[in-house]
C-alpha cells in the first residue's frame, strides 16, 4: 500500500511539473544532466562510495535570485559494509548497497555571481524507498556547468555528494 502512495504521488510531482513546464513553454535548452561520486553512510556502518547520475529542467528565476529545477536521477550507494558486536561471537559484518531512481524538486539562491546555495526534496523510488532531502553549494564554473558538493538524506542511507552539472 506504501508503494502505491509513492507512486501517486510521484504521478502528481510528474503531471504538476510538466503543467509548470508547459505553462512556461517547454524550451530544450532549460534542460541539463549531471553526474558524480558519492560517499555514503549507513547508520553504524563504514562508508561506502558510490556514484549518481541525473537529468533535469531548470524552470527559471521565480523570486530575485532563486530558481527552481526538477531532477530525475540514478544512484548506486556502492558497497557499504556495518559490523554488529555481539557478546559471544564477536563481530560479525556484512555488506550491501542501495540503488535505484530518484525524483527531487531544487531550489538554488545566487548568493554571489557564481556561488549558489542549493537545497532539494523528493522521493526514492529504489531500495532505499521513501522521503530524501538536501543541502548544499554549488559554484559556476562558466556559464555551461557547475560543481555541486551537497549532503543528502534518504530513508537509511547519508550521503555526501560531489557532483558535475552540465547544461549545454
Amino acid at each position: 500500500m506504501l508503494k502505491i502512495i509513492r507512486i501517486v504521488i510521484g504521478a502528481f510531482l510528474a503531471i504538476g511539473l510538466s503543467s509548470v513546464a508547459s505553462a512556461q513553454r517547454f524550451d530544450t535548452k532549460n534542460l541539463f544532466f549531471g553526474g558524480g561520486l558519492s560517499q555514503n553512510k549507513l547508520e553504524g556502518s563504514k562508508s561506502g562510495t558510490g556514484y549518481q547520475f541525473f537529468g533535469g529542467y531548470a524552470f527559471g528565476q521565480v523570486a530575485p535570485q532563486i530558481r527552481v529545477d526538477a531532477e530525475l536521477g540514478y544512484m548506486d550507494s556502492g558497497n557499504v559494509e556495518k559490523c554488529q558486536t555481539f557478546p559471544i561471537l564477536g563481530s560479525v559484518c556484512g555488506s550491501g548497497k542501495a540503488k535505484g531512481l530518484w525524483a527531487n524538486g531544487v531550489a538554488r539562491y545566487r548568493v554571489a555571481p557564481q556561488i549558489d546555495l542549493i537545497g532539494r526534496a523528493g522521493l526514492d523510488f529504489g531500495d532505499d524507498d521513501g522521503f530524501m532531502f538536501g543541502v548544499g553549494g554549488g559554484y559556476l564554473l562558466n556559464r555551461n556547468s557547475q560543481l555541486r558538493l551537497e549532503y543528502v538524506v534518504r530513508q537509511n542511507i547519508n550521503s555526501l555528494q560531489f557532483n558535475f552539472v552540465y547544461q549545454p
